[in-house]
């Protein structure tokens, strides 16, 4: 018996909407579900990752507030500070300037300048004097020809530009490997993938070697506070809380974009045919 016309579009659209069903699903399956033997692993890591992230800066807010108004026992202010630390380390060229906002502050390399914050710029607190010598110690590394530091400052500017894409050249290739309908799509697929896991490994060794980069900066500075007596012992030891909690966001940053590589590695590995 013949179909008629009627039920024969609506099995034709009936059809169209279970494979749109099914793409949605399989979309969702790519991103939220299944993501191969080591998925569970993924999810609980990402979940203590988030956890240890906000005790992180929790502890590293409320350190700044607690010693942001605790004078240093010397009563220097940070900029003197920064200068000591310089004229000690032989490190002449470099200048002290003022940045807006708070806990901005940073050495620019380029122009051999020590920025500090309105939170730390003239200020002699624990926190502001602490800072400024952590800074400082970016300078002494910068002088000393520290080779990590030089390494950290090629890899620098390329991962700049791979954060912005890398990701997404990882996704668009498990996209392809995931509605692939030959094998050589698939390899396709695969090898697009594996190009943006790649250079999403260049930010993971951004990030690999700042983080040492950053604890030798505050151990300088530390080792300055104390030889010079800018603290005395009870503030050294919360000189040194401080600039630890800071360094833990740095910490935090490297496991979260290590989780994000080992993330694109599994999908990528349990999509391929």
């Amino acid at each position: 018996m013949a179909i008629p016309a009627s039920r024969k579009d609506d099995k034709i659209v009936s059809g169209k909407r279970l494979n749109g069903i099914r793409r949605f699903w399989r979309l969702k399956h790519m991103w939220l579900g299944y993501l191969g033997e080591y998925s569970g692993i993924f999810y609980a890591a990402a979940i203590a990752l988030m956890i240890f992230s906000l005790i992180i800066q929790a502890r590293l807010n409320s350190l700044v507030k607690k010693y942001s108004d605790v004078p240093v026992a010397s009563g220097k202010d940070a900029n003197t500070c920064v200068r000591e630390m310089l004229q000690s380390n032989e490190v002449y060229g470099v200048t002290i300037d003022h940045v807006s906002g708070s806990m901005t502050d940073n050495y620019n390399p380029r122009n051999d300048t020590i920025n500090l914050s309105d939170t730390t710029y003239g200020k002699n607190s624990i926190t502001a004097v602490a800072v400024a010598a952590h800074e400082c110690g970016h300078a002494c590394q910068a002088h000393s020809n520290m080779i990590t530091y030089k390494i950290r400052q090629l890899i620098a500017p390329v991962a700049s530009i791979t954060s912005r894409f890398s990701v997404w050249i990882a996704i668009i290739g498990v996209i392809i490997m995931s509605s692939a309908k030959s094998y050589e799509m698939s390899d396709l697929g695969y090898s697009i993938s594996t190009i943006g896991i790649i250079l999403y490994s260049i930010v993971v060794l951004f990030y690999l070697v700042t983080l040492p980069i950053e604890r030798n900066a505050s151990r300088r500075g530390l080792k300055a506070m104390k030889e010079f007596g800018w603290v005395s012992d009870d503030q050294y030891a919360a000189a040194k809380k401080v600039l630890w909690a800071a360094g833990d966001t740095y910490a935090v940053a490297l496991a979260s974009s290590a989780l994000t590589l080992f993330r694109l590695l599994l999908m990528r590995n349990s999509r391929r045919r």
